[in-house]
């Protein structure tokens, strides 16, 4: 299931901002479609975007 940088945001990463929200919807959305793995793309695109933040 695709995610909205809002749908992401509130069920994976609530400390994300905007910018930060987008961003890790479009990582997360990539790696699903990639992989199929919904647990894998939520922790990539949470390190992702931590990353971000620094």
């Amino acid at each position: 299931m695709p995610w909205s940088a809002e749908e992401f945001r509130k069920k994976h990463n609530r400390d994300l901002t905007d910018k930060q929200a987008k961003k890790a919807a479009q990582i997360a959305n990539g790696i699903l479609k990639d992989t199929g793995d919904e647990a894998l793309a939520i922790k990539t695109a949470n390190a992702r975007v931590k990353l971000m933040k620094e």
